[in-house]
């Protein structure tokens, strides 16, 4: 792939959606491109987030040590990229389940693209922002969800 063509693969995930071409530009072509085998993780639960990745090709299944298996991801899903920005560990495991090809966005590389670019930042913490609301409607509503079910003493 181009790094125009990278850079498009980046807009289309919503944490990118915002920013300046340019800078898209910037941050695909300065990622490093990896390859996962069959088998392989990708990102560990509980391991400090030091990179994110975006899969260009191959798929991987997602799980925690909690719930086991919550689901899978393809090419241009992000995976880590909460971590990475917040410098915590993931929250979850990404194990291959075909051969992957991925663009690694270290977290040294993304901070200085905020630094250098602050419109940039200000794009992906704005994304970032949507996504936590997002998450806390989802949480109000399954907490409403359960406010109203009957108890369990009942059962």
């Amino acid at each position: 792939m181009s790094v125009r063509a990278d850079a498009e693969t980046f807009r289309s995930i919503p944490l990118f959606a915002e920013c300046e071409a340019v800078h898209l530009q910037l941050l695909a072509f300065s990622a490093v491109r990896q390859t996962f085998e069959p088998g392989e993780l990708v990102i560990k639960q509980n391991f400090k987030g030091a990179a994110a990745f975006m899969l260009l090709s191959g798929r991987v299944d997602i799980a925690t040590e909690q719930a086991g298996k919550i689901g899978s991801a393809g090419p241009g899903a992000m995976l880590g990229e909460v971590a990475m920005i917040g410098d915590a560990p993931y929250a979850i495991s990404a194990r291959t389940t075909e051969a992957v090809a991925a663009a690694r966005i270290d977290r040294s590389l993304f901070m200085r693209l905020v630094k250098e670019y602050p419109e940039f930042g200000a794009a992906v913490f704005r994304a970032l922002s949507r996504k936590l609301d997002t998450s806390m409607d989802d949480l109000g509503g399954a907490r409403l969800a359960f406010d109203r079910a009957r108890s369990f003493k009942n059962l």
